[in-house]
């Protein structure tokens, strides 16, 4: 038996004698992947992309004869049943096995975000829900999940999750972040790829977007970002740092950015010297898709795709994705000198290592699903995320609402589906791909309340589109069409159906307006992957709808779902309630609708600020100082700031204490307190541990998260919490590039969010500055005991 079959080999013998065994073709073969149509009988078709050129392409099965790195979401990239899609997989990993030289297997990758992004699969609620229940332990069991649904399709790898901070709520892509504290998208981002992965890897979790995505200029998608190192790494390197070492995370991809005049697809220091060196990482770095090609299309750091393929595999790339567009032009890069084959053998060897760890040169075929994939548990975490990420934002008592109330429902959201799901859901891809589908896949709003309650009356008012299609105006930025394009929007500035509403209102006792925005990549939507706004004001008339409902004088409670928050105008003052239900997933619905009528207790917690206006914007609670300028500009901050939510009941923080106020660089911070469910109900409640460096060497934020709890309490009981904070998590980096302690005194503050803090004690760290290990201590560990 050759070696490298050999089961019972070690890793390192069986890549080597493989290695040893393949041509150059077959080498950078596994350095790309294709984006195919698969068919059960093997006559599979490509499926163009809409980024790239129109080359042309050669047959598929020229393209597939010396094998093949990865392919690209077999089941995600059409409508195609589970077992009819898996078994079409099989066949092209028969062909792989049995057909080529050497007969090695593809990894097999598919968007999972929130969900596996297939038919049938269950469609969790948006990243940024994940963020907003706080809940580690709950992102894990969906994390799982998850896994569980990926793997039973085939595949090895999946594309998340997102750890990019959010800066810029105008920016897109927020709906995919979980949020805008680097330590709070660490956790939970950590915690996701823990569950993903499962304790053997054998699904391998990508991180992305490496790095600083979510910084752009002017929060526009593909757009440059303007940091310094120091900056980047505190805040969004920090959680790829987390997830790396703590999690041990399979996959990274890179941004499609470039930072000071660097795209990160090129970037050497980025993708070998940190990620590989400083950090230790393992796994393997898979372009974004197209992002190789862009280097020379888009960044023209490169003059072909040739220079392009040199760049991005030289800096660290392992396989480009989606397709091999530039991969397949490495034999001319190595006959120009551009790249060496060692360097090939090098990443070839990376990529033969994880298709044994994974068993696929064992197992390279999938099982047909035995049964439909939404089971009850999955539904149940579905569930339970939708309805612990619903922030309530005001509440004058109309909430909960009586079962007797008489509701007239008003809004653009409140019979649609797809308004509640994320632009990473597969029902909201399909827009994308042109292809009709009218599947009734979750509940809307209306059927939620109408269960519910007695009297229902329900009218539209506005549209927020006029029309959703694919084929968007620019895909994703091209040069010519972003500078001559003339373009009309299709968002609705039809206002002649809120009079409509008149007779609904009358009818109701309580007014509950549905509004947002739709989830669609590239606009196809208002929010999501390269539909980006300039305000912060609804899209359309919505904003007219509210009014008009306020000047009936009946109680409005405005409903809010999308990937974004949103200024409401007069509602902030004049409504009786505020509810953000972001993107709540197949379950939302009902989440939402139990919470109205106080079934459940809302305990979401924002984990995005909502700047007053578009004025403000980028605007975080972790900012410095001067961020609002000097004097304060007006139109800066927030009235409603990360970590802040209002309860059915009320909680109370008492006897806090500080045990060590004086600790050396080696030691670890307790604070404890006691915490108190005074209220009428049963509810849970988000301590929050923010820090302040009172003096520092380099400028630093005005407070900064450093550990929370989430606490579930009955009626007048308490509980008590101990925080135990790791003197390492006081660390900045410094002008040498280093994570460092300084000595000096920190604030230590204990607060309800990130503005409402009832506690602030002062701890002194002696010593001299301390230069951090590479495995220093990053998470503050939590005790929660009667």
């Amino acid at each position: 038996m050759d070696t490298y079959k050999n089961p019972k080999a070690p890793t390192h013998q069986r890549v080597t004698d493989l290695l040893s065994r393949m041509n150059l073709d077959e080498k950078i073969a596994q350095m790309g992947a294709q984006w195919l149509i698969l068919h059960e009988d093997g006559a599979h078709e490509d499926r163009d992309l809409e980024m790239a050129d129109t080359q042309v392409k050669k047959p598929v099965d020229e393209r597939l004869k010396h094998g093949l790195g990865q392919i690209t979401r077999p089941l995600g990239t059409h409508s195609v049943s589970m077992t009819h899609g898996v078994i079409a997989l099989n066949t092209l990993q028969q062909y792989l096995v049995e057909e080529t030289r050497l007969g090695i297997p593809a990894i097999s990758h598919e968007e999972c975000l929130v969900g596996l992004m297939a038919k049938g699969a269950t469609l969790f609620p948006s990243s940024l829900s994940y963020g907003h229940t706080w809940n580690p332990t709950l992102i894990e069991a969906v994390g799982c999940e998850i896994g569980k649904q990926v793997k039973s399709v085939g595949a090895q790898q999946g594309l998340a999750p997102v750890l990019d901070v959010s800066r810029d709520v105008r920016w897109g892509r927020t709906e995919e972040t979980l949020g805008e504290d680097p330590y709070h998208v660490g956790v939970l981002a950590t915690r996701y790829v823990q569950g993903l992965q499962g304790t053997d890897r054998s699904l391998l979790a990508t991180l992305k977007h490496y790095v600083g995505h979510s910084f752009s200029e002017g929060a526009r998608n593909h757009a440059p970002v303007h940091l310094g190192f120091k900056e980047l790494n505190d805040t969004f390197m920090l959680p790829f740092e987390m997830a790396i070492k703590l999690g041990n995370a399979g996959s990274v991809m890179p941004a499609y950015h470039d930072i000071d005049n660097e795209p990160c697809h090129a970037s050497h220091y980025l993708l070998t010297e940190v990620l590989r060196n400083q950090w230790g990482f393992d796994g393997l770095i898979v372009a974004d898709y197209g992002g190789v090609e862009l280097l020379h299309s888009h960044h023209a750091v490169a003059r072909n795709k040739t220079e392009a393929a040199a760049l991005a595999f030289n800096a660290g790339l392992d396989i480009e994705l989606p397709d091999d567009t530039c991969a397949d032009t490495l034999t001319e890069a190595i006959d120009r000198g551009l790249i060496s084959e060692s360097k090939i053998d090098e990443i070839v060897a990376r990529i033969l290592t994880h298709k044994f760890e994974l068993g696929l040169f064992e197992r390279p075929y999938t099982e047909l699903p035995a049964n439909s994939l939404p089971s009850q548990a999955a539904r149940k975490l579905a569930y339970q995320v939708a309805s612990e990420s619903v922030v309530l934002l005001k509440n004058d008592g109309i909430l909960p609402l009586k079962k007797g109330a008489q509701i007239a429902l008003l809004g653009a959201t409140a019979d649609d589906q797809l308004a509640l799901l994320g632009g990473y859901s597969f029902p909201v891809h399909l827009i994308l791909s042109s292809l009709n589908n009218t599947d009734k896949v979750l509940k809307t709003l209306k059927e939620a309340f109408i269960e519910r309650f007695k009297h229902v009356g329900y009218e539209k008012g506005c549209d927020i589109l006029t029309e959703r299609h694919s084929n968007a105006p620019v895909f994703p930025g091209d040069v010519d069409m972003a500078i001559n394009q003339q373009l009309t929007s299709p968002i609705s500035q039809d206002c002649s159906r809120i009079a409509a509403t008149d007779a609904v209102i009358r009818d109701g006792n309580v007014v509950v307006v549905c509004v947002g925005d739709l989830a669609g990549l590239f606009q196809t939507g208002t929010v999501g992957e390269g539909s980006d706004t300039d305000s912060l004001d609804l899209p359309g008339v919505q904003q007219a709808l509210i009014d008009h409902a306020l000047d009936s004088g009946k109680p409005v409670v405005v409903l809010v779902t999308g990937g974004r928050p949103y200024n409401l105008g007069r509602a902030e003052e004049e409504a009786s309630a505020i509810v953000y239900g972001w993107a709540p997933g197949q379950e939302g619905a009902d989440a939402i609708a139990d919470i109205m009528v106080g079934k459940v207790n809302p305990s979401g917690k924002l984990t995005v600020s909502i700047p007053k206006s578009a004025g403000a914007v980028p605007y975080y609670y972790n900012h410095k100082l001067k961020s609002g300028g000097t004097p304060i500009a007006y139109h800066f901050g927030s009235k409603y700031n990360f970590g802040f939510g209002l309860s059915y009941t009320q909680f109370e923080y008492s006897n806090i204490v500080i045990a060590n106020p004086v600790v050396d660089h080696t030691g670890t911070i307790e604070i404890s307190l006691h915490i108190t469910n005074t209220g009428e109900c049963c509810g849970a409640d988000v301590i929050q541990l923010y820090v302040r460096d009172k003096f520092s060497s380099s400028v630093r934020p005005i407070r900064e998260l450093k550990g929370f709890a989430k606490v579930t309490l009955a009626v007048k009981t308490y509980r008590k919490v101990t925080f135990m904070l790791p003197v390492d998590m006081l660390n900045f980096t410094n002008n040498h590039h280093q994570r460092v302690v300084e000595a000096g005194d920190f604030d230590i503050m204990i607060g309800h969010s990130s503005s409402d803090i009832v506690f602030t004690g002062t701890v002194l760290v002696e010593g001299e500055t301390r230069v951090l290990p590479a495995n220093w201590r990053m998470l503050c560990d939590v005790e929660i005991s009667v």
